[in-house]
This record gives C-alpha cells, sequence and structure tokens, in this order.
C-alpha cells in the first residue's frame, strides 16, 4: 500500500508461555517414586500426590506431598487403617500389608499405595550408583505434568528445582521437533520428544506432543509457525498489535504525511476494529469525522510488537466490493529507534514495502501484489502483478508471501501467482541492483481499510454507501526450520 512515511528496522520475538513443573524431591525412606495425578473435569490436571508407591518397615513414617491446581481443601483417607494411618498427609505404618491412601479434592482425587514390611533389624543394602540415592541423602525428580501438547511455534517453561542445588542441565530426545534452552521449550515441528531435566544424582523427563491444530492445515514443509492471531478473542489483542489513528502516522519525534500520503478519505479510529465469531472486522462507515473526513474505518500493525526478516506471511480473508474501498495486508520496514521513523536504507521507498495483497473494490474479483524500492521519493521504482480471482474478493480467499533472501514469491489460494527476484530491486542507487538491501531488515504487518485514495485515482463510494466490513479469520507468520 504505497505511502510517503519513513521507517527503520528491530526485530522482536514472540512466543507464547505456558507453565509445566518439574520438581525434585528430597526423599526419605522410601523409593520407587513416580507421578500419579487425576485429572479435573475440564480435563487439567487437578490433583497429584507425589509418590505413587512407598514401601515402609512398621512403625516408620512418611510425608506426602500433594498439589491442588484448584486450591481446594485435600482430604486424606486410608483404605486399611490396620496398615496405615493417614493424618493430613502424614502416612504411619503400623501393620504388614498393603493400604491405599487417597487425597480427595473438589473436583479430582489421587491415590497412592503404602507397602508395609516388617522392620528390619540391619539396614538395606547399599543402593545401586546407577540408581538415584533414597536413602536421605540423595535426591529424585518427580515429575508434577509429565506431558504437555504445544502448537509448532508455542513454547511451555519446565521449571525444576533441586534441593541439594546440584546444577540442572536440560536435553530433548528429537530437538528438530522441540529444543529446550534453561527449562524454555519451543516447539519447531509436528512431533514428539521427551524433555529430560538432571542432575549429577537424578532425573526427570516430560513427553511433549507438538501438534498442528484444524485450522493450521496449510502450514508449509520446512517452516515453523513463529506468529499468529487466530482472533478467537472479543477484543483485539493489544500485545500483538497496535492502532494508528486519525489522518497521518505519529511515531516518536516524526510525523507522516497527512490523509497517509495518499489522500485517503477515512479517519481512524479504533472503534472501526472488532473482533467476534473467530474473525478481526475492520468496518468502513460513512459518518462526519475530524478533519473533514466523511469516513471512520481502521489500521492495526505489529510495530514494535513483531517483526521478522524472511518468512512465509499468510492471512485468510474477505474484502468488501463495492466503489472506493481499499483493503489491504502489507508490510512495512520496522523503525530502529521509537525517536526515529527512517531505517538504514532512508526514506520511503528506499527503505521497500511489500504489498501481499491490496484491492480495488469496484474490481469484484481483482487484486494486486506488489513490491515498492527505490531511490528518493522522486525515484520510486516497483514491481507487481495484477490477478484475477475464481470468486468475488468477499469470499473467503487466502493471501500469502514468501520471502527469502534473494526472492518474494505470492500466493492466492495456494496457488503462486507473482515472483520478484533481487535482481530486479534496488534501494539508494540502481547500481545496488542484485543485492538483497532493502529486504534484507526486519518489517511488519499491518492490515487495515482505506476509504478513497490514489490507489484507484480517488474514486469515492457511491451516495448509496453506508458501511462495508473487511473480514479477517487469522494471520499466521512462519519461519524457517
Amino acid at each position: 500500500m504505497e505511502q510517503m512515511e519513513n521507517f527503520a528496522m528491530k526485530k522482536t520475538g514472540f512466543t507464547r508461555v505456558l507453565s509445566c513443573i518439574l520438581v525434585i524431591l528430597t526423599v526419605l525412606l522410601f523409593g520407587g517414586c513416580e507421578l500419579l495425578g487425576a485429572t479435573s473435569n475440564n480435563g487439567n490436571p487437578a490433583v497429584y500426590i507425589y509418590q505413587s508407591v512407598i514401601e515402609l518397615e512398621v512403625g516408620q513414617t512418611v510425608q506426602l506431598q500433594v498439589i491442588s491446581t484448584d486450591d481446594s481443601e485435600i482430604t486424606w483417607v486410608s483404605g486399611d487403617e490396620s496398615v496405615a494411618t493417614v493424618v493430613k498427609g502424614l502416612v504411619m505404618a503400623v501393620g504388614v500389608g498393603e493400604s491405599v491412601i487417597t487425597a480427595l479434592g473438589d473436583s479430582a482425587m489421587s491415590s497412592c499405595t503404602v507397602k508395609v514390611k516388617p522392620k528390619q533389624q540391619q539396614s538395606a543394602p547399599p543402593v545401586d550408583s546407577d540408581t538415584p540415592d533414597v536413602s536421605g541423602s540423595g535426591e529424585v525428580f518427580v515429575l508434577v505434568i509429565n506431558a504437555f501438547t504445544l502448537g509448532v511455534g508455542e513454547s511451555v517453561t519446565l521449571q525444576a528445582t533441586s534441593t541439594s542445588n546440584d546444577t540442572i542441565s536440560w536435553s530433548s530426545s528429537v530437538p528438530t521437533v522441540a529444543t529446550v534452552n534453561n527449562g524454555v521449550v519451543t516447539a519447531l515441528s509436528v512431533g514428539e520428544t521427551v524433555i529430560t531435566a538432571q542432575t549429577s544424582k537424578a532425573s526427570a523427563q516430560c513427553t511433549i506432543t507438538v501438534t498442528f491444530s484444524s485450522s493450521d492445515d496449510a502450514a508449509k514443509p520446512g517452516y515453523r509457525l513463529a506468529w499468529r492471531d487466530e482472533f478467537n478473542g472479543t477484543a483485539l489483542d493489544t500485545d500483538k498489535w497496535g492502532y494508528q489513528l486519525g489522518i497521518q502516522d505519529h511515531y516518536g519525534t516524526s510525523t507522516g504525511p497527512v490523509f497517509w500520503g495518499n489522500e485517503e478519505l477515512q479517519y481512524y479510529t479504533q472503534q472501526a476494529v472488532t473482533v467476534s465469531d473467530g474473525s478481526l472486522r475492520i468496518t468502513a462507515t460513512r459518518q462526519d469525522m475530524p478533519d473533514g473526513r466523511r469516513y471512520s474505518s481502521a489500521r492495526i500493525l505489529t510495530r514494535d510488537k513483531a517483526s521478522w526478516t524472511y518468512g512465509y506471511f499468510e492471512a485468510r480473508m474477505k474484502t468488501p466490493t463495492g466503489q472506493g474501498m481499499w483493503p489491504a495486508f502489507w508490510m512495512l520496514p520496522q523503525p530502529s529507534t521509537t525517536s526515529n521513523s527512517n531505517n538504514i536504507y532512508g526514506s520511503w521507498p528506499a527503505s521497500g514495502e511489500i504489498d501481499i495483497m491490496e484491492a480495488r473494490g469496484r474490481l469484484l474479483n481483482r487484486v494486486d501484489t506488489t513490491l515498492h524500492f527505490g531511490g528518493a521519493w522522486n525515484e520510486h521504482d516497483y514491481a507487481g502483478t495484477s490477478t484475477i480471482l475464481v470468486s468475488n474478493t468477499d469470499e473467503w480467499h487466502t493471501y500469502a508471501l514468501e520471502w527469502t533472501d534473494s526472492d518474494l514469491t505470492w500466493y492466492i489460494d495456494g496457488r503462486q501467482v507473482f515472483t520478484v527476484n533481487k535482481s530486479r530491486w534496488w534501494s539508494q542507487d540502481k547500481s545496488n541492483k542484485g543485492q538483497s538491501m532493502p529486504f534484507d531488515q526486519p518489517f511488519y504487518i499491518l492490515l487495515n481499510l482505506a476509504v478513497g485514495g490514489n490507489y484507484d485515482s480517488k474514486v469515492e463510494p457511491d451516495e448509496t454507501f453506508t458501511s462495508a466490513t473487511m473480514y479477517v479469520d487469522y494471520v499466521r507468520v512462519y519461519e524457517k526450520i
């Protein structure tokens, strides 16, 4: 979407952080410790006893440790009090046999088997050096949550504590599926891996299953999902998006050209953005607005929140037809500081612009894909094409861009429609053709619905126009594995 603003660049990251816990416990008098968990009504783990099988001698005691994720009060029950009693988790072995100790929460329960044997007159044999020391001087790892499912591109933080302050090392059995760095697991591709936390004495494991949801079927082989917004909430996620308001950009100490540099007719507001029923909606409405504008609409962007150099960028959209409508899904370079909207290559167009999709509403089944570049304002150059769709733009279509260090390739509904090689573009001087500049720096995403403007020869909506809406089902960004 052609405009006259100046931009620079900065890469930001995105992770969806969840929580999963690895606990290392000092255990006295018992071994064979495993997690025995229970599930609540919503399928999430709710009550845990760290130990699942405990061996005691008559007269010995052990304190069971429990987590209740819903913070409900725990009631303790012994299945056979002639074998073992339990009070607030403290188990006393009173007779030879087995008893099941149960912890009851409001919505879940978990149990532990206590095996009681006669009191021995001599000490137990030494523990094999390859197994954790459970004599009271060592430690064992016990998983509170021993499995987790992530979507590609998501992350989960596993937490581990060593009661002896031993160093904890982390590893992934299949690092191409998910990596782990100091407990932070990042899902890279579909599959399964086992994350291990280990000290010199013991270890614990958490199985990570990485999947694509049913909405991720369009993922490209060789890429991982790095960022997305599925618009499943009830409001715009301002951790991912910001608003541009009014008639011109204000960034740090910089002010962009009035009417967005294109003589556009709308005044941008937050109120023109809604999220409902799994989609983003940007609505242009005929109404009197400040600065003589006769329409309201919206423009959102990921500037300062997320930007990328190279990748596969995709959005599923349906955009309004009708005279004067100008919907766009596009990218601009990320500024390097909030006090300077220029980037290392200078102002637009030398800094570059990537239009993944834009449309003239009066051309019902045609969309444009364009790359802008060049030198000073009067040396604007571009490469682009116009594509005829099978159906009109007011039906759902998927628009995508694959961006590498040498080419930019556009896709519509999975079909390749246009490619530009770096031999075509340039920045600052035409002698720079064949280099990666300016498309070798982070760019951010914009979505907007403009009204009128230079793009379609200043055509305005007709007098019957009241409002029109642009729908976005999702926006996803994939990075090379």
